[in-house]
């Protein structure tokens, strides 16, 4: 994984695991988030992330932290 997907995983990682209200993020009681939100919320508070790297971010990761919903539309930590 390059330098820039690493440092999404890690911002990916702060928001789902510990802080989603920082962005305004809504996990659901198993811990889901909708991808979309998550993108917009992130680049509305400064972070320049789009759908295409938190997909490859979950593909290309050597330990895996995120799992993707069966229909690849939301995201949680695991």
């Amino acid at each position: 994984m390059n330098k820039r997907l690493t440092k999404i995983s890690k911002y990916l990682t702060f928001i789902l695991r510990h802080h989603p209200e920082t962005i305004g993020v809504q996990l659901d009681p198993e811990g889901w988030a909708t991808i979309d939100d998550l993108v917009k919320n992130a680049n509305a508070s400064g972070k320049a992330i789009t759908t295409e790297q938190v997909h490859q971010v979950v593909s290309e990761a050597e330990i895996k932290r995120f799992e993707l919903s069966d229909d690849g539309l939301r995201i949680r930590a695991i």
